[in-house]
């Protein structure tokens, strides 16, 4: 028996997730961004992120004082907050959840932030609205109606088959999507307490990519309980959990629910290469042998899991 719960969402059912596009968190993201490519990190040179420090049209427009102002900016987030990973740092975490949830038109006095970071966002922000904010808002909206274009035809059923999937439950709230110009290296990321942030300016994440990442990015708010599933079944083989396999799960998992849905689909990990870097290496003829059976309806998902770490042990 196959498992594919494909069928059309009821009419006007709510949507599993809703998206903000916060002006303070897209400045936010962006001077981090622009702070990392100042600072040659690595990262800064993948594709999500790599034209962004070309975006500066408008910018020598301005006043002296604004264009140094927007100088301080990114001098400030390469001196600090770029240094850090918006997905691992705590500290940056919660700055970032902070500046994601402030009102627009708010001017950060009494926000829980750093008054050092406060001052700096307080003089960008002028620089930031005359800019970049009317352009980079624009692609937020765009990106947003593509996801909702997505959703609406197949955003209920992706999501019972996830759930169904892991034998797990989605929030009686739908899931906070804040979209950004610019977030990290990746395009898009999740971190504990329910924070997602979505690029509106990576091609990759089109279309029926932007479900899948959708799929991906909400699924890693299940880490804590899926990692500690896969230690017990680990725990009762006499064995361990090999580096990533939770992330492996996700990548393989949120790509065949797409597939599933749209005919055609190539899954994001198949088509940029995924599958061969790093730890993944060698790891989606195994998951095809034992974990697709799976995901057609054949035995559970604790075999599923015992037969890969069988194999990986070898």
């Amino acid at each position: 028996m196959v498992f594919l719960l494909l069928a059309s969402a009821p009419p006007n059912a709510p949507s599993p997730f809703t998206f903000r596009a916060g002006f303070w968190n897209n400045l936010h993201h962006f001077l981090y961004v622009l702070g990392r490519a100042r600072n040659g990190e690595p990262d800064s040179r993948r594709e999500a992120v790599a034209r962004a420090p070309e975006d500066v049209g408008g910018l020598a427009e301005r006043p002296e004082a604004d264009r140094q102002a927007w100088e301080e900016a990114v001098r400030f987030y390469a001196g600090g907050l770029s240094k850090q990973d918006l997905v691992f740092d705590k500290s940056l975490i919660d700055t970032t959840r902070i500046l994601s949830e402030v009102a627009d038109d708010s001017d950060l006095r009494g926000a829980p932030l750093d008054p050092a970071l406060t001052e700096t966002l307080r003089r960008a922000a002028p620089v930031y609205r005359a800019v970049w904010w009317p352009r980079q808002s624009r692609a937020d909206a765009a990106r947003q109606r593509d996801l909702e274009q997505q959703l609406a035809a197949h955003g209920a059923a992706a999501v019972r088959r996830l759930t169904s999937i892991y034998g797990t439950a989605w929030p009686a709230q739908p899931r906070v999507v804040n979209l950004s110009a610019y977030t990290n290296w990746a395009g898009a990321y999740s971190t504990d307490g329910g924070l997602i942030v979505f690029s509106s300016t990576d091609d990759a994440l089109v279309g029926s990519a932007g479900l899948e990442i959708l799929l991906h990015e909400s699924s890693h708010q299940w880490d804590d309980e899926i990692e500690g599933r896969l230690r017990r079944i680990a725990d009762a083989h006499g064995t361990r959990v090999p580096r990533d396999l939770s992330h492996m799960l996700i990548f393989y998992t949120s790509g065949e629910v797409v597939r599933e849905l749209i005919s055609g689909y190539v899954p994001y990990a198949i088509k940029n290469g995924v599958w061969d870097r790093g730890s993944f290496r060698g790891a989606k003829p195994i998951l095809d042998s034992y974990w697709r059976p799976y995901l057609q309806g054949t035995g559970t998902f604790d075999e599923a899991v015992a037969a890969m770490l069988a194999h990986m042990r070898q």
